[in-house]
């Protein structure tokens, strides 16, 4: 029985073990399980946790390859894991869905099942999170090296061609041959708006891009915002390099001037109307082979860009130019019309060479055949009224822009030029008299209105409303503008009229209504007898030729009138109501050839500030002139010779009566013009000088001193002269003219390009005066003529000559050389810009001795007649060729010793580098300029050359030189030239030589 019992606890025993592993077992499964449950809460907030890890691993791989871009490519790697991080950003937005859905339950009641999937689910995925996190280690290689993008070298402009058209193509061809020299870096291409300047740019661009002279060239086409940003961006994609907008300009800046560096490039930079600091662009000095070419619209822009090695204005169409551009654009078959081809060379004109404004009109007409819709361009053109055609608005608006950004004040003065004929030039002085007189511009002191008035008319050339004339200090409008600006102006005339007449007579009604009246150049024979223009302001009379009598009355009604401008006519007098014009500010009746008296009643003009009478018939100065004690400037002349013509009934007459000059207590300025060969000038220059001296307000004087002895008593008396101010000597100008020579008939002379207006004359004597010198010590254009005894320039002293900027000297019979560089012991010349030589028949040297390195180192002109000692202008033994660094023209003249221009043996080396012409005229020894036929001239454009018999070595001298454009010289002289063996050479130059005659 025990045995049984014993047996059967056995077989339970062994029957319950396993089912007690089975239990443990099923309790730790089930424990397992219901630990995906029980801990579901944290377990996802480890997931969500994971998650973000690996999307910050992805966020930092991306930072590294865009660093990279550009230089690496990604790897596939790399790649496949991008693609696996986004597949399991997905799986884990359906996790956490599914989790927000069970957290819906209340009380966590939810069936058993669906939890523990989706515990088991977010700890799987939360393995798989850290193990795909790991896949990528920011050490390791997530991109590889790539070949770098080749830059895009050139992309064509596909420019207007302007081949035929020389007048404006020679500035492509100009700027073409400066960018093939080293030294021309920066190159301003300036001019008016629509004068071409884009056309040549863009044909400049396509030309060079054509050669294989830079790796990589540009272009920009500026506006007014960021400048720099959109500079860096057309290079940064041409270049090729990666673009981070984010990055800061100057770390985009390091990049490209790292890039361009080691390349030849050039970039164009079109329309700059603002400075640009290509530093910070990424542009530098230091890049060996880089270039820039920019278009603005004034020279006195060209620093938009920092310095500039060449300016480069572009002139206006000529005007077969002008017609063929127009020709080109207008159907062939409506130029056959008669009636069209005789208005189309008059409508060409009045767009005044302007290549956008011919291209616009010609455009509009291209295919109408209808004359009278011609006409009425033409009409339009000529006066432009209120509503124009699209066309004249587009260059309505290149005018109406910039005028529109000036203040109310510059804005009247700018339009006060619709008064003058188009393309008439108009001296600054007198502009500036003219808005002084209508009180735009008001100082008290006449000085500063014209400081002001200079200062203006260079923000219109800067705006590029304003061009500068031909001759000196000479201002004009575009012909267009001038248009415009007579529009504007009677818009904004109300009920007084501006009259502007070129044909048609004045109505009796215009007169009534006219504010400012100009009849310029108009042929007037005859005037109204008395005008009843009680608002008239301004009358512009001048160069009516026929004009030779005012009416008595004319002037009865103009008491308002400030400016009476009479010049270049003939009248022989002025009516008496001239009285009537109390408040006349500017007289002129300078060149009236036919006026020989004043009137007494000139007195009466109280508010007269401006008065000149030069160049007439006028021999004597009313006592009445003393009356005008508010005149500023006085501008007389007596040319003829008083000693011979002055004389009434027998006596002779008082050229300026007695304590007239004194009493004009308000002069500033004053001019007296002097015939030299007057010898009854001498009589009463002394006490003129006397009264001059107590004038405290004078600061511009033109006066004629016959002697030291006359000059002295001014020197040291004068109140004016030896008033200082923070500038030095308180004379704003001078011209003085001391002593005279026999001849009286010294070379023309041109001070115009002078920075200031400061000359003196010295002529005959045989000592220098301690006044000359001290005048001198001012001075910025010097003549020394027919001195006795001076054997040099260096007598004056260095620190009297340095502040010169043109030097003649002209027949002094002692002199042996200009300078003495061992007497100076110094500089000397160092700002001197024009040397003019005349009849120095001793001279032997220019410089003699030592020469300081900044001597004569400005000179741009040398010109140099009738020296027959002179054997060669530059010497070996002096180097001064070496200082002559900006030379650019050469001219010399009936020397009958000259040999050689340059003596055999000199260092030229970098000699002579801007020298642009060469004149060479009656030497009959000359045998060569240079005899070094290696010597390139990198500036020479061209050479004249006149009974030189002996000068046959030119094309050997002159091979190098590869701007050279025009040999002018007589066929005889050429025909008799060596030439070196190679037949290419007298080929090249056959198509320079440009026939003369003999003089």
């Amino acid at each position: 029985m025990a045995f049984e019992v014993t047996a059967g606890a056995q077989a339970v025993g062994q029957t319950v073990e396993p089912a007690a592993k089975c239990g443990v077992w099923m309790f730790t499964y089930l424990k397992h399980k219901y630990d995906y449950v029980r801990n579901l809460g944290k377990n996802f907030k480890k997931l969500e946790n994971e998650e973000m890890r690996l999307q910050n691993r992805k966020a930092d791989v991306q930072n590294v390859l865009a660093a990279n871009l550009g230089r690496m490519h990604i790897t596939n790697e790399c790649r496949n894991w991008f693609q696996q991080v986004d597949e399991k950003k997905d799986k884990i937005q359906h996790l956490k869905t599914k989790y927000r859905r069970i957290n819906k339950y209340l009380c966590g009641l939810c069936p058993f099942p669906s939890l523990l999937r989706l515990g088991r689910d977010v700890v799987k995925e939360t393995k798989e999170l850290v193990s795909l996190r790991d896949q990528i280690k920011l050490e390791n290689p997530v991109m590889t090296e790539c070949a770098p993008t080749p830059p895009d070298r050139f992309r064509n402009r596909h420019a207007q061609k302007i081949d035929d058209l020389p007048s404006l193509n020679r500035h492509v061809e100009i700027v073409q041959d400066l960018l093939k020299q080293d030294e021309f870096k920066r190159v301003c291409i300036w001019g008016p708006p629509g004068v071409g300047k884009t056309t040549v740019m863009e044909n400049l661009h396509d030309k060079v891009g054509q050669t294989s002279q830079f790796e990589v060239i540009f272009w920009v086409t500026m506006d007014n915002t960021e400048c720099v940003e959109k500079i860096q961006r057309v290079l940064e994609d041409q270049l090729g390099l990666p673009v981070d907008e984010k990055s800061s300009t100057g770390k985009r800046a390091a990049k490209i001037s790292e890039e361009l560096e080691n390349k030849s490039y050039l970039l164009f930079l079109d329309q700059v109307s603002s400075k640009i600091n290509l530093r910070e662009v990424g542009i530098h000095d230091d890049h060996n082979c880089g270039k820039v070419v920019f278009a603005c619209t004034s020279r006195d822009n060209g620093n938009f860009c920092g310095p500039t090695d060449e300016d480069i204005k572009i002139e206006k169409l000529s005007k077969e130019d002008a017609q063929k551009l127009f020709n080109r654009k207008v159907s062939a078959d409506v130029m056959k019309k008669q009636e069209i081809i005789r208005l189309a060379p008059l409508i060409v004109k009045e767009c005044g060479g302007m290549p956008h404004m011919i291209n616009l009109i010609a455009q509009k007409l291209a295919k109408v055949n209808d004359s009278a819709r011609w006409r009425d361009t033409l009409l339009e053109l000529q006066a432009p009224s209120k509503q124009q055609s699209r066309e004249l608005e587009e260059v309505y608006q290149f005018f109406k822009l910039p005028y529109n950004d000036l203040d109310e004040s510059k804005q009247l003065c700018l339009l006060y030029w619709a008064l003058f004929p188009v393309g008439y030039e108009v001296h600054r002085d007198y502009i500036t008299e003219c808005w002084r007189a209508e009180q735009l511009i008001s100082f008290a002191r006449l000085g500063e209105t014209r400081d002001r008035g200079h200062t203006v008319l260079d923000e219109f050339v800067n705006a590029g409303l304003l061009d500068r004339g031909i001759k000196a200090r000479h201002y004009k409008m575009f012909e267009h503008f001038q248009r415009v600006a007579l529009r504007i102006a009677k818009c904004n005339a109300g009920s007084h009229s501006i009259l502007v007449k070129e044909g048609a007579n004045i109505t009796e009604e215009q007169w009534t209504c006219a504010e400012r009246v100009s009849l310029i150049q108009h042929q007037l024979s005859s005037l109204p007898e008395q005008p009843q223009c009680s608002g008239i302001l301004t009358l512009l009379l001048q160069k009516n030729k026929s004009l030779m009598q005012i009416p008595v009355s004319f002037f009865a009604c103009m008491q308002k009138l400030r400016v009476l401008d009479l010049h270049d006519t003939r009248i022989m007098s002025l009516p008496s109501s001239i009285s009537s014009l109390i408040k006349l500010r500017g007289l002129y009746l300078n060149d009236c050839g036919e006026l020989e008296n004043i009137p007494a009643d000139i007195g009466k003009l109280r508010s007269l500030e401006i008065f000149d009478i030069r160049r007439t018939k006028i021999r004597n100065l009313p006592k009445e002139i003393q009356e005008l004690t508010n005149l500023k400037c006085l501008r007389v002349s007596f040319e003829q010779n008083v000693s011979s013509h002055n004389h009434f009934q027998g006596n002779p007459v008082v050229v300026i009566h007695p304590d007239t000059v004194s009493k004009l207590i308000s002069l500033e300025e004053l001019s007296i013009g002097i015939d030299h060969h007057n010898t009854e000038w001498n009589n009463i220059v002394g006490a003129i000088v006397e009264e001059l001296v107590g004038l405290e307000e004078l600061t511009t004087l033109c006066f004629y001193f016959p002697g030291e002895d006359c000059l002295r008593p001014f020197i040291c008396q004068s109140v004016s002269w030896n008033r200082e101010n923070m500038q030095g000597n308180n004379f704003r100008s001078f011209n003085i003219i001391v002593g005279h020579h026999q001849t009286n008939n010294p070379s023309e002379f041109d001070i115009s390009e002078c920075s200031t207006e400061k000359h003196l004359r010295f002529s005959g004597g045989g000592s220098v005066p301690d006044t000359v010198l001290q005048i001198l010590q001012h001075a910025y254009s010097f003549e020394l003529i027919g001195h006795q005894n001076v054997t040099n320039l260096s007598l004056f002293g260095a620190d009297r000559l340095g502040g010169l900027e043109i030097c003649k000297v002209e027949e002094c019979n002692e002199m042996e050389s200009i300078i003495d560089g061992d007497m100076i012991g110094g500089v000397a010349f160092q700002f001197l810009k024009q040397l003019h030589i005349i009849n120095i028949p001793k001279l032997v040297h220019i410089w003699k001795g030592l020469v300081s390195p900044e001597s004569l180192s400005r000179l741009t002109k040398l010109i140099l007649k009738d020296c027959p000692s002179l054997e060669n202008l530059f010497s070996k033994a002096h180097g001064i060729v070496q200082q002559l660094v900006q030379l650019q023209h050469l001219e010399v003249e009936h020397c009958l010793e000259m040999k050689e221009i340059i003596e055999t043996g000199s260092d030229v080396s970098a000699a002579l580098p801007k020298l642009k012409t060469i004149e060479l005229r009656n030497l009959p020894k000359l045998c060569t300029i240079w005899s070094e036929v290696s010597w390139e001239w990198p500036s020479l454009e061209t050479i004249e050359i006149r009974e030189c018999v002996m000068l046959k070595d030119l094309p050997s001298t002159m091979a190098n030189a590869i701007k050279l454009r025009w040999i002018r010289c007589t066929s005889d002289w050429k025909n008799e030239l060596n030439w070196p063996s190679d037949p290419a050479i007298k080929d090249h130059f056959q198509r320079m030589f440009v026939s003369v005659y003999h003089q």
